[in-house]
């Protein structure tokens, strides 16, 4: 069964130098779309920098006690680190839903995360 209040529940983390999570969780009305909101509050946590390399991942949980936030987050953190790389990982409380949002200068970068993902879901 899923808790209602978690699944549109919503928490954000920026990775960039360092680990920073926002200050606050976002509750989504009934009526919205999570999806939606997971992507905008990702995209809203990362810099738009013309030149650099932008992508969105979305996963989706299909069987109870997957995490998949801990996937998106551990590829987060093995990129991470000096100027030329964001990210930032918005989830649902109830770990249901997670979107990762990747930019870097050198899209070398972002395609590892992109590698690390798909090998991930092997």
């Amino acid at each position: 069964m899923i808790d209602a209040a978690l699944s549109r529940t919503l928490r954000v983390r920026s990775y960039r130098e360092g680990i920073r999570d926002a200050a606050q969780t976002f509750r989504l009305s009934a009526d919205s779309d999570v999806r939606a909101a997971l992507k905008r509050a990702a995209l809203a946590a990362i810099p738009k920098l013309e030149g650099w390399t932008m992508r969105v991942f979305t996963i989706e949980r299909t069987l109870e006690g997957e995490r998949v936030a801990m996937l998106l987050d551990s590829l987060a953190r093995r990129e991470m680190g000096g100027p030329d790389y964001a990210a930032a990982l918005a989830v649902t409380l109830d770990g249901g839903c997670a979107v990762l949002a990747v930019t870097a200068k050198d899209a070398t970068r972002v395609e590892r995360v992109r590698s690390g993902l798909s090998g991930g879901a092997r």
